[in-house]
């Protein structure tokens, strides 16, 4: 059975206006849980607030949608991978699902590999397709994450309990929280270094 792509689905809150889109991305980071709308990666993968993009869901290029260029309605957190390979394109039928829309996790979905696949529609190929959601980075930043949350739950299950022996278990797990924290010091510098 698939999974849906969001590990929380997005939505738009922001009741504001401004007269330039860029002003909205503090409240995009909110709405769309620091992911990328179309392919869930986090942006501590990309450097964070700072290297996440913003996209025009309509492309504001394409004239018809040029009065949506600063509506909060028409605008998508996004990874560079995707806002790049989404840019312009737009088609009228089978064409692109606004990732805050539940449509669209009838067209994308996740297996338990972590693996995006689509449901075999023209809606569904199109955009796989089109936002390269294909590529294997999109499997490979979801086990990373899913990593992340085991070693979360392993942590907080060697917090509670109090080992009052040596015994080899004992030890052993001792040893694997030591090697979990140099896996954190460098994965957190990493996310650090491209950052800056």
């Amino acid at each position: 059975m698939p999974n849906k792509i969001h590990k929380q689905k997005p939505a738009r809150t922001c009741a504001k206006t401004y007269s330039d889109y860029k002003s909205f991305k503090q409240y995009l980071v909110k709405d769309f849980n620091n992911r990328c709308g179309y392919c869930d990666s986090h942006d501590k993968f990309f450097g964070g607030f700072k290297n996440f993009q913003i996209d025009h869901f309509k492309p504001h290029s394409i004239a018809v949608f040029a009065s949506l260029k600063h509506d909060y309605s028409n605008l998508v957190y996004s990874c560079q991978s995707c806002n790049r390979a989404k840019s312009n394109k737009w088609e009228d039928s089978h064409g692109f699902i606004d990732p805050c829309a539940e449509k669209y996790d009838e067209f994308i979905s996740r297996d338990s590999n972590g693996r995006i696949k689509h449901n075999n529609t023209l809606h569904g190929e199109y955009i796989y397709s089109n936002l390269n959601l294909f590529l294997r980075r999109h499997e490979l930043l979801w086990s990373i994450e899913r990593l992340e949350e085991q070693r979360e739950q392993i942590n907080k299950l060697l917090d509670e309990k109090v080992y009052n022996d040596e015994s080899v278990e004992s030890k052993l797990l001792k040893k694997f929280r030591a090697v979990q924290n140099e896996i954190t010091k460098y994965s957190n510098s990493l996310y650090i270094e491209i950052s800056t």
